[in-house]
């Protein structure tokens, strides 16, 4: 190739990458230019990728930064109501706190209750056994009297003497004219003249016993006791629970549970 050619050639390049860079300095923002080795985005096309670029990158951002206040503002909300719900527990402590102190003085209330009752029962039914034997010395002496002034009367009837002999009448003799009287195996009663209602016996072993009476009474207006048997150790009071006129439960106290339960009621 002579020089001619030579300069023709460099020409020639001159004026094609001339042209290239023309296009690549004045192209708009979508223009990119095929080089030997690939395409050239035109300075428009770069500053616009750069910018779309920041737009983006700042976009993304700002998006990881609102997500991270929605998470903020979820955990901030979170632990609020964790505030409120440790708040409300310890509220409800303290009522369970309270509660439990009420129950404890309703407990010791009802078993001062039930001693006094316990208590006067036992009185109650001691005066009543006092009175009870009081009646039946009364009513022997009057019936010895009676029995005396008829033998008077039928030996001034006949005009002569005639002998009375009170040896053999005996207690269960005169007991059988003033009053009914039931036993049965564990269970008794006894009714006098007036309607009064005396019953017993011998319950099984349990916690909680139900006894039927074998004499009803009219209603639950009477009076019971019931304790454990056993040694002087084991001898509880029990707690009675009047179901009816009919019926009762031994509710075991003391640890008896067992041991069997002896009782007692009377009323009308």
């Amino acid at each position: 190739m002579n020089m001619e050619e030579r300069l023709q050639a460099v020409v020639f390049q001159a004026e094609t990458d001339g042209s290239l860079w023309h296009t690549i300095i004045h192209g708009n923002n979508a223009t990119s230019v095929s080089t030997e080795n690939g395409k050239v985005p035109s300075v428009a096309k770069q500053l616009k990728d750069v910018r779309d670029e920041l737009i983006n990158g700042a976009a993304d951002y700002l998006g990881s930064c609102l997500q991270a206040k929605t998470e903020t503002t979820a955990v901030r909300d979170n632990a609020l109501v964790i505030k409120s719900q440790i708040e409300e527990l310890k509220t409800d402590t303290q009522e369970f706190r309270d509660t439990a102190e009420s129950y404890k003085n309703m407990a010791q209330t009802t078993f001062n209750s039930v001693s006094s009752a316990v208590s006067k029962g036992i009185s109650d039914i001691q005066a009543e056994g006092t009175a009870q034997v009081s009646n039946v010395k009364t009513a022997v002496a009057e019936q010895v009297a009676e029995a005396t002034a008829q033998a008077d009367r039928a030996e001034n009837a006949v005009d002569s003497k005639v002998e009375t002999d009170l040896s053999n009448i005996t207690k269960t003799t005169l007991f059988s004219k003033m009053f009914t009287t039931y036993i049965n195996g564990t269970t008794w009663y006894r009714v006098w003249p007036d309607g009064w209602i005396e019953q017993g016996g011998v319950a099984a072993k349990g916690g909680s016993v139900s006894i039927t009476f074998p004499k009803a009474f009219k209603n639950t207006s009477y009076t019971a006791i019931a304790t454990s048997m056993g040694t002087n150790g084991e001898i509880y009071a029990q707690c009675i629970n009047k179901v009816s006129a009919t019926q009762m439960n031994i509710h075991n106290s003391g640890g008896s549970s067992n041991l069997q339960k002896s009782w007692y009621a009377c009323g009308f």
